[in-house]
């Protein structure tokens, strides 16, 4: 009777508190029950244009959300409001609940009404992004979205515009990655990866336009196994033409050793070592001319793909070197770990030297891989390799990374293969 009362004479008679009262326990029974047909748009609509405060509004949009499933009124209702200019009268409170709800009611709205909402409240949150940013909104955008798009079975109109609204939003973020919002990128990329692979391979084509970012995102995939190690070729030619070569490597140390602690079978050991005796191969016929550089010197070109050799090395051979450089399990501190320092991902003075120093450790982190089943079979073909780059024309190679490789040959030869007379001679020129 209070609640009807309330409809009538409003807040200035009946306080919010004694509305708030009757709302509570309807709004939470309804979150699991299915109320007979009740005319909600005539309970809930003047409850919300009059002034009771926002988590009455709230209270009214909930109550909405969970009967529009059995009830058309509240549906219809919940339309009205996911458009200008109702929306515009939406709280903040209540616009973070229909973004992480959206996957409760965006199937009993019509397609125009969900479309203008993600126009009006949820692309235009990101657009706007350049001049204030509001982090929290954001995150429910993307995490209402990541679970919409596990449901099983979505509509085709549905499911077109949860695609539509997740590549609008990652086109809009901004290609320099900052560690605060590393996050909002990693709920974006699980939305990406419930898409097919031609979408995926749209949407996050490398070019140098977007390369951190769709390198962060490419990165996130291959290392949890939704693609495969392949996908990393295209990639790292593209990145070999960029500047900012060091933040790429950074990245694809991160994600070498992420894959290497997943259980997947895109990312098991026989996979990494094919992928690895592909890149070898490559590098030697870049280092020969076989495969031609563009844009970047031959030395340059093969100075970065040696990096990105010796990271996947460093990642795979054993847990004490990447930890020692500051790579993690994950791309964002654990709760009881110290959270992320504000700034650009990959480009503090510390990441530039971890990249370095994977080079310094690849003779130590090399002989270790080798140790291991299965790569103690292709040991022979690792020594052939580095002999043969160390054999390349003086211009290909820097005088670093030659120093660099020939380290890391002596360093192997303790092993059966390297006492060979053949290959000692070869090694050493006697």
């Amino acid at each position: 009777m209070l609640l009807f009362v309330s409809l009538i004479v409003g807040p200035e008679l009946i306080p919010t508190s004694l509305v708030k009262v009757c709302m509570v326990p309807i709004a939470a029974a309804a979150d699991g029950y299915q109320y007979p047909p009740i005319n909600w748009a005539s309970i809930l609509a003047p409850l919300m244009r009059l002034n009771f405060g926002e988590e009455i509004q709230k209270l009214c949009v909930q109550i909405a959300v969970t009967q529009a499933e059995s009830s058309q009124n509240a549906a219809v209702l919940l339309g009205m409001w996911l458009v200008p200019p109702l929306v515009y009268s939406l709280t903040v409170q209540t616009c973070s609940y229909l973004l992480t709800s959206l996957s409760l009611w965006m199937k009993h709205v019509s397609e125009d009404k969900l479309q203008s909402f993600a126009d009006v409240f949820m692309i235009a949150l990101f657009e706007a992004q350049k001049k204030t940013y509001n982090k929290e909104l954001s995150m429910n955008i993307v995490l209402g979205l990541s679970q919409a798009m596990k449901l099983p079975n979505p509509s085709q109109a549905c499911w077109s515009f949860l695609c539509k609204t997740t590549e609008r939003i990652y086109q809009l973020l901004p290609d320099v990655i900052q560690k605060t919002n590393l996050d909002l990128y990693i709920e974006v990329t699980k939305c990406i990866s419930e898409m097919a692979d031609s979408e995926i391979d749209r949407i996050t084509c490398i070019s140098q336009v977007n390369i951190r970012k769709s390198t962060f995102v490419q990165l996130n995939l291959i290392s949890q196994g939704r693609l495969p190690l392949s996908y990393l070729g295209d990639l790292i030619n593209v990145a070999a033409e960029n500047k900012d070569k060091h933040t790429i490597i950074w990245m694809l140390l991160q994600a070498f050793y992420h894959a290497r602690l997943v259980s997947h079978q895109n990312t098991g050991v026989l996979k990494r070592m094919e992928w690895l005796i592909d890149l070898i191969s490559h590098i030697r016929n870049i280092a020969y001319g076989s495969t031609p550089v563009h844009n970047v010197s031959l030395s340059e070109a093969l100075d970065f793909f040696l990096q990105v050799f010796a990271a996947s090395v460093v990642a795979w051979a054993d847990h004490a070197t990447p930890l020692l450089l500051g790579v993690c399990g994950s791309w964002i501190p654990c709760k009881n770990e110290a959270p992320l320092t504000p700034g650009c991902l990959a480009n503090q003075s510390l990441d530039i030297v971890t990249v370095h120093e994977c080079l310094t450790a690849l003779p130590l982190s090399l002989q270790l891989l080798l140790a291991k089943e299965p790569w103690k079979e292709h040991t022979q073909k690792f020594i052939d390799w580095l002999m043969t780059l160390l054999e390349s024309p003086e211009e290909a190679l820097s005088k670093s990374s030659r120093t660099k490789l020939k380290a890391t040959l002596i360093n192997l030869r303790g092993l059966p293969e390297f006492k060979r007379k053949a290959v000692w001679t070869r090694a050493f020129g006697w």
